[in-house]
């Protein structure tokens, strides 16, 4: 029997992905609801789960911080982000932070339950976007950078400081009316001026520097 947990702010979300997995005879899920606190977190015991789904923006709270509180405990319970947005800029933190990969909510039961039996072996679950982004990266990074000390823009500071928030690209441009393609530009030439290559480093260096 495999036991999982969903913890997402939609009652819809919660009930319908439970009915969908509960649909297989071997396994059982129970649905968290809100407010997600850090003490409604100390309370639960984890051990009683195989794995976590866990959507990254849970209304006012931080899902990767909530998850970061999870994977901290000791358990084998595996957290796993259970989102319908393009998180790929944050995969490097998630990672570093014990979270087993990202499942989209639009994935068909099947697909769902392989990612979750994958990563309870210790397996990463990652895109192909995500892989084939992090070689490109690594294959053309250059160590001149041609804006390495021009300042930001009022527009990129703006993006930052939702980046901060935690809030997804997607999410980003909605708030600030733009595409996300106009974010994920912006956010690679912030990246670049601030010879960074992640959004964590980038918020913190904004930090030290006085920018944020």
């Amino acid at each position: 029997m495999i036991r999982i947990l969903v913890i997402d702010d939609h009652p819809a979300v919660r009930e319908g992905t439970k009915a969908i997995l509960e649909t297989d005879s071997e396994v059982e899920v129970d649905c968290l609801e809100p407010p997600y606190t850090a003490e409604l977190m100390e309370k639960i015991d984890f051990l009683q789960y195989d794995a976590v789904l866990m959507d990254m923006n849970l209304g006012d709270v931080n899902g990767i911080e909530l998850a970061k509180q999870i994977t901290s405990q000791e358990h084998q319970c595996k957290v796993l982000l259970y989102t319908g947005y393009d998180v790929n800029d944050y995969m490097e933190e998630a990672i570093s932070l014990g979270i087993h990969g990202v499942i989209s909510k639009t994935e068909s039961k099947e697909k769902i339950l392989s990612h979750i039996r994958h990563a309870l072996l210790g397996e990463i679950i990652l895109s192909f976007d995500y892989v084939k982004k992090l070689i490109e990266r690594q294959t053309f990074k250059s160590p001149s950078m041609k804006e390495a000390n021009e300042p930001l823009t009022d527009r990129e500071k703006m993006i930052l400081m939702e980046v901060e928030r935690g809030l997804t690209n997607q999410e980003i441009a909605d708030k600030l009316h733009l595409s996300k393609r106009s974010i994920e530009y912006s956010l690679t030439s912030i990246f670049n001026k601030l010879h960074v290559s992640s959004r964590t480093e980038a918020v913190l260096i904004a930090k030290s520097e006085g920018i944020l």
